[in-house]
Formats: structure tokens, sequence, C-alpha cells
């Protein structure tokens, strides 16, 4: 009888021991105080884990760029989370400016990164076309802007 108790309550505090917390948190706190609500726009380019909408928006302003035609942009990629990080590009006709607001992904840096670019290059395969900013001044001479997946 004193060995059935013993067992029990082994397998009580095993099974308790694994609900204990360990430091890291499921969820966590997507709200930062410096980010304003994200409410999505009808004009907004969308990719939400390769489900796209207004792809054609962003073919319109690759155009425009082209042609030297002054536009402006928002790309928003949700994460895995479904956290929104919102990629604004606006091109005067000589430069395009961008920037990378990730201030509302909880597991990301939270940060507004900013960039002034020369040029999208487009790099196409079998599977899907890369759109990419190059010539960038900032921290990096390259920023990736959409995956077109095929």
């Amino acid at each position: 009888m004193m060995r059935n108790i013993l067992v029990v309550t082994s397998i009580i505090l095993f099974i308790l021991s694994g609900c204990q917390s360990n430091g890291f948190e499921g969820t966590q706190d997507t709200t930062n105080s410096d980010a304003p609500e994200y409410v999505q726009s009808p004009e907004d380019i969308v990719d939400s884990h390769r489900d796209m909408t207004n792809v054609e928006t962003f073919y319109a302003f690759i155009e425009h760029v082209n042609e030297g035609g002054e536009d402006e942009i928002r790309v928003v990629r949700y994460t895995t989370e479904g956290d929104p990080i919102l990629h604004d590009l606006k091109y005067d006709g000589d430069v395009i400016h961008s920037t990378i607001d990730s201030r509302r992904d909880a597991y990301g840096a939270g940060s507004v990164s900013e960039a002034t670019c020369k040029s999208i290059d487009v790099d196409e395969s079998k599977e899907r076309t890369d759109y990419d900013l190059t010539g960038c001044d900032g921290e990096s001479a390259q920023r990736s802007i959409l995956v077109v997946w095929k």
C-alpha cells in the first residue's frame, strides 16, 4: 500500500514539474508602445504565407519605376505568428525610399529601418521570382521586397 502511494506521488510530482515555467512564455505581448495599430488598407500588397493580394499593384509599381514615374506602395508580410511587417516603398522619379517597420513583430527586431535604393532587381527561377532593392545605403546594400511563387 505504501509503495502504491509512493508511485502515485512520484507520478504526480513528475507531471507537475512539466507544468512549471522555464522562463519562455508561449505568447508574447505583440503590442509595441511606439507602433500605431496597423489596419490593413485595400491598397496594401499582402503576403500571408504565399497567399498574396494586390500583386497587380506591385507590378504596376515596378512598371512606374522602370518608366521613371513617381509612385508609392506598401507591402505587408505576415510572420508565422500573424504579426505584420510593413515595407513602405516610395519612388520619387529618381530613387526608391524604403522603410521597413517591424515594431509589431513580437519575435523580431521591433524597429524601423530606412534606406534609399537605386533599383529593383528581379531574379526569376522555375519556382519563384524574387524582387530585391539594390544599390541601397543604410545597413545593407540589398533589401528583399517580395517573393512571388509560381
